[in-house]
């Protein structure tokens, strides 16, 4: 008697950095369309199974930041000094299909905002910050059942 075992993994992936492409993008992220202050927007979504991860980065622009952060309310805060924001960066840090372009947080970044377990989904985390340094901003969504 033989015995088969068919392993089926199910992925997908899609990255663009074409800002036309991406403004819905954008928009279903956090609720409006991109002003024209943000001009580079770059995005990645891959998933696999149950799982998903959202990474995208966008032009720094303060009042565009301080309107997601008002969107995407209750959001928690972890300071460069203090212990959760280092557990974040590891967090971030074991992901390896991060595209190149992420900047995990590091010596220019003074805050992260993040929440978790905030959509109809048995784990999910948000994670968003800016990098002083390169004015991008920052968001990680990952979710799975």
């Amino acid at each position: 008697m033989t015995l088969l075992i068919l392993l089926v993994i199910t992925s997908c992936a899609y990255e663009s950095q074409n800002r036309e492409k991406l403004v819905s993008s954008f928009e279903d992220n956090f609720g409006f369309k991109p002003p024209e202050s943000i001009e580079k927007i770059k995005l990645k979504n891959y998933g696999i199974r149950d799982a998903q991860v959202h990474w995208m980065s966008f032009t720094h622009d303060s009042k565009v930041l301080g309107k997601i952060i008002a969107h995407d309310q209750p959001l928690n805060v972890a300071e460069s000094n203090n212990v959760k924001f280092g557990n974040i960066i590891e967090d971030l840090e074991k992901n390896v299909n991060n595209p190149k372009w992420f900047k995990i947080p590091n010596e220019n970044v003074d805050r992260i905002y993040y929440k978790n377990d905030f959509l109809d989904h048995t784990f999910s985390e948000y994670y968003l910050w800016t990098n002083k340094a390169t004015e991008m901003t920052y968001l990680y969504v990952h979710f799975f059942d």
